[in-house]
C-alpha cells in the first residue's frame, strides 16, 4: 500500500491491547524490548472498553512515566469492538495512531514466543512486543458511506445464505403441509428482504458520487455486475491505495502459494486464501460469466488451459486479472475497453459477423 505519513518509527512505547466486548487489557513494551525477556515483567492493566476506559488508560500511562504522545497502540481485529476502541483512542490522543492487526499474523507471532499460558493479559503483552518488532501501520477508518455499504453487502450475504438453507430444508420436509406453507412463506420473505437490501445498496451508491463513479467503472468490465462491484468496493475499500497490483492480489488472497521443502514439492501452486472470502466468491462468479462470453477473458482462459493449467487454476488467473483490471480502471478514471476494439482488423471482422 501507499506509504502514508505515519509516526511508527518515532514511537518509544508500544501498547498491546487484548480487546473483548466489555473490557480490554493493555500492556506496555519499550522499543528495544526483546522477546526473550520474561513477558510477566511487562506492566499491564485491565480497563473498561469505553471512552472512560480510554481516559483511564491515558492517566495510567502518565502515572507510569510514559507520555501518550510518544506511544503507539496495536490490537487484533475483533470486529466492531476493536474498531470502536481504535476510534476512541484516536479521538482522545491522535498520536497513538492505533493499529488493527490481522489475527492470523498476531496468532503466528504469539505462537512463536512459546508461551505456556494463554490469558488476556499475556496476549496484551505479546501484542505489545508484536508492535515493537513489526511496527504495523495505523488503522485508517473507512468513510461512513463505505461502512454503510459494507454492512449492506454483508447483510445481503447473510440473507442469501438463509434463503439457501431454507430452500434446502423445504426440499427435505415434504410430509407436513403446514411446514411446507411456513417454509415457502419464509423463503418469499427472504426474497423480499434481499430485494430491499439491494435497493438500499443502490441508494447508497447514488448518494455518494465517488462510490457511484467507482462502481460504474468496475461494471464496465465484462462479467462484473453491480453486486460484484459493490462487494469489491465495500470489502477492499479504495483500490487506488494499493501501490502495486501484487499487493492488492495478496491482500485479497489471490496470490499463488507454493509449499516446498528441499526436493519435495507438496502439490501444485494454489491461491493463498488469506484474504476476504466474500471478495473471492464475488470474483469467482464474475470470472465464470466472463469466460463464457466472446471476449479477451475467454481467450486468456483457453490459452492457459492449453498450457496445461487446471480449470480452477486458469479460473483463478482470470479472477486476478479482473481484480487488477478494476484497480487500473479506478486509477485511470476511464471505463474498460476490450483489446479487440483497439484492433481495427478484428473489429471490422466482428462487425461483419454481427
Amino acid at each position: 500500500m501507499r506509504d502514508e505519513q505515519n509516526p511508527v518509527s518515532e514511537a518509544a512505547i508500544w501498547i498491546g491491547a487484548d480487546v473483548s466486548k466489555s473490557t480490554f487489557d493493555a500492556a506496555l513494551a519499550r522499543c528495544g524490548q526483546r522477546a526473550s525477556s520474561p513477558l510477566s515483567e511487562l506492566p499491564a492493566r485491565c480497563f473498561v472498553r469505553s471512552p472512560e476506559g480510554v481516559a483511564e488508560l491515558l492517566a495510567w500511562l502518565r502515572a507510569s512515566g510514559v507520555a501518550p504522545e510518544s506511544a503507539r497502540m496495536v490490537m487484533e481485529a475483533t470486529g466492531r469492538y476493536s474498531v470502536e476502541l481504535a476510534a476512541w483512542m484516536a479521538q482522545a490522543c491522535p498520536p497513538l495512531s492505533p493499529a488493527i492487526a490481522s489475527p492470523h499474523q498476531t496468532a503466528a507471532f504469539i505462537k512463536s514466543l512459546g508461551l505456556r499460558n494463554k490469558t488476556d493479559r499475556m496476549d496484551a503483552r505479546a501484542l505489545a512486543l508484536y508492535g515493537v518488532e513489526r511496527r504495523p501501520r495505523a488503522y485508517q477508518p473507512p468513510p461512513a458511506c463505505e461502512g454503510e455499504l459494507r454492512e449492506l453487502v454483508r447483510y445481503r450475504d447473510f440473507l442469501v445464505q438463509q434463503k439457501v438453507a431454507a430452500e434446502n430444508r423445504a426440499e427435505e420436509m415434504r410430509d407436513s403441509k403446514y411446514v411446507q406453507r411456513t417454509m415457502r412463506r419464509q423463503i418469499r420473505q427472504l426474497e423480499r428482504d434481499i430485494e430491499k437490501t439491494e435497493k438500499e445498496m443502490a441508494r447508497v451508491k447514488q448518494a455518494t458520487p465517488e462510490l457511484e463513479n467507482d462502481i460504474e467503472l468496475m461494471t464496465s468490465i465484462y462479467g462484473v455486475a453491480f453486486l460484484t462491484a459493490a462487494t469489491i468496493r465495500a470489502e477492499l475499500g479504495d483500490l487506488r491505495r494499493f501501490e502495486k497490483a501484487r499487493q492488492l492480489t495478496a491482500f485479497a488472497g489471490l496470490n499463488p502459494s507454493l509449499r516446498q521443502s528441499g526436493s519435495s514439492v507438496h502439490g501444485r501452486p494454489h491461491i493463498s486464501k488469506a484474504g476476504n472470502p466474500r471478495v473471492r466468491r464475488a470474483l469467482y462468479l464474475s470470472a465464470m460469466v466472463a469466460i463464457r462470453g466472446d471476449n479477451d477473458f475467454r481467450n486468456d482462459y483457453e490459452r492457459l488451459r492449453a498450457q496445461g493449467l487446471s480449470k480452477m487454476a486458469a479460473l483463478c488467473a482470470i479472477m486476478r486479472k479482473i481484480l487488477v483490471l478494476m484497480r487500473a480502471l479506478l486509477i485511470s478514471g476511464k471505463p474498460y475497453v476490450p483489446l479487440w476494439k483497439n484492433r481495427p482488423q478484428l473489429q471490422e471482422k466482428m462487425c461483419l459477423e454481427a
